[in-house]
């Protein structure tokens, strides 16, 4: 490795590591990531943004996506071989879209998915985490509406059938979360997509789970 990329790697961990350590840290300069990223190899972008965590072990990545920090989500991952970049957002036993989805945080998450093969999206909005909540339940718990909605932008209708049923580790699909915290209006727009998903795809008798909460 030659001085100048030696030099580029170390001011990108001190970069990077400064975000992680610094709760109320400011989205660093992209301009001046990007042109750090251009100086190290592959490997070592994925090396760096792997393994420098916070206090509690989440990677850049996913501090970045909790924060609301799009243009970092974006820039980080493009950093990427696309190969790669599912890989880094699976790093953390909670992903950059659940912490996003946690926060509402809808451009985001557009801007994980958009980074994303078609193969890759579908595997990340299916994936649970540790209480088995996927990004959909984290979002219709609290709510997050406009959210709900991004997560189902690029899912045929079959999908999102089977999103929609998808259960945690209590037995609860994201509908049900959302009734229970009494989110009326996300609970609403998801029995629009499960009957209009059931309706497209012919998939029998719609479920009527009578979870509307009470007014």
């Amino acid at each position: 490795m030659s001085s100048t990329h030696a030099a580029a790697k170390e001011h990108l961990r001190q970069i990077l590591t400064d975000y992680c350590r610094n709760g109320n840290a400011e989205c660093p300069d992209i301009e001046r990531l990007k042109n750090l990223f251009s100086k190290v190899s592959d490997d070592q972008r994925y090396e760096l943004l792997s393994s420098i965590t916070d206090s509690y072990g989440y990677t850049v990545l996913t501090l970045a996506a909790y924060r609301g920090h799009t243009e970092l989500c974006v820039t980080l991952l493009s950093s990427l071989p696309p190969a790669d970049r599912l890989k880094l957002i699976l790093v953390d036993g909670i992903t950059a879209l659940h912490t996003a989805a946690y926060r509402g945080y809808t451009n985001t998450i557009s801007g994980i998915l958009n980074c994303l093969t078609a193969d890759q999206q579908l595997q990340l909005l299916f994936t649970q985490d540790s209480i088995g909540d996927t990004a959909l339940h984290d979002s219709a718990q609290r709510g997050r509406t406009e959210t709900v909605k991004a997560l189902f932008d690029n899912l045929t209708s079959e999908q999102q059938l089977k999103l929609l049923f998808v259960l945690d580790n209590a037995g609860k699909t994201a509908c049900q979360l959302a009734a229970a915290s009494k989110q009326k209006e996300t609970v609403k727009t998801l029995k629009k997509y499960e009957r209009d998903a059931d309706s497209e795809v012919n998939y029998g008798k719609w479920r009527n789970y009578n979870v509307l909460p009470e007014n």
